[in-house]
């Protein structure tokens, strides 16, 4: 045998293995850049979320604090007719979740709210690429509490993402196409 003949089965057999590891960069770089993508949408459709709510805090902290201002600071003991008066400590301005009474936290889960906050949290992250439509899609999910914990630290909001992406290697691999996941998660603190 020639060693010109030996020269083409080697360049071959090397051509076929850079191809294979080109074929390999590629997938992993859109796989990385497909999930980053999906990630920070995720992400934005759970700060979109928690928004909603934060607004809806804000809107009855609002209400809580223009009642405290309509009455008085002070108001004169009624017990033993011991003259004098009795006062309740007002929270600042600003500590808005001070404000908020176990009723308010309760509509903050109810299933209005639950409602508004998952359409505002899809509609973001549809924005951002995650249409519920795209058949690409697999699932995309809001996480939101059905409950109020008057102990928890914070009210979280999680949406979740699965997605088909193909890549180049999929008939040698065997498969249709790799699922990925991303996940992303808000909070908002309520004490």
């Amino acid at each position: 045998m020639s060693s010109r003949g030996q020269v083409i089965v080697i360049v071959a057999v090397l051509l076929m293995v850079l191809l294979l590891l080109l074929a390999v960069a590629v997938d992993g770089g859109r796989l990385y850049i497909e999930r980053a993508r999906l990630v920070r949408a995720a992400q934005a459709g759970a700060d979109a979320g928690i928004g909603r709510l934060a607004e809806e805090m804000v809107t009855q902290a609002v209400v809580r604090q223009t009642e405290a201002a309509v009455r008085p600071a002070c108001v004169p003991d009624a017990g033993f007719g011991t003259p004098g008066a009795s006062c309740t400590a007002t929270p600042l301005p600003q500590e808005i979740s001070h404000w908020l009474t176990d009723d308010d936290r309760a509509t903050l889960v109810a299933a209005e709210m639950q409602t508004a906050v998952a359409a505002e949290a899809l509609d973001y992250a549809g924005r951002n690429g995650l249409k519920e439509s795209d058949p690409e899609i697999l699932s995309l999910e809001v996480e939101y509490p059905h409950d109020y914990d008057p102990e928890g630290p914070a009210m979280q909001l999680l949406l979740s993402v699965k997605r088909r992406a193909t890549i180049l290697l999929s008939g040698l691999l065997r498969l249709d196409s790799i699922t990925l996941e991303a996940d992303g998660l808000s909070e908002l603190p309520q004490q």
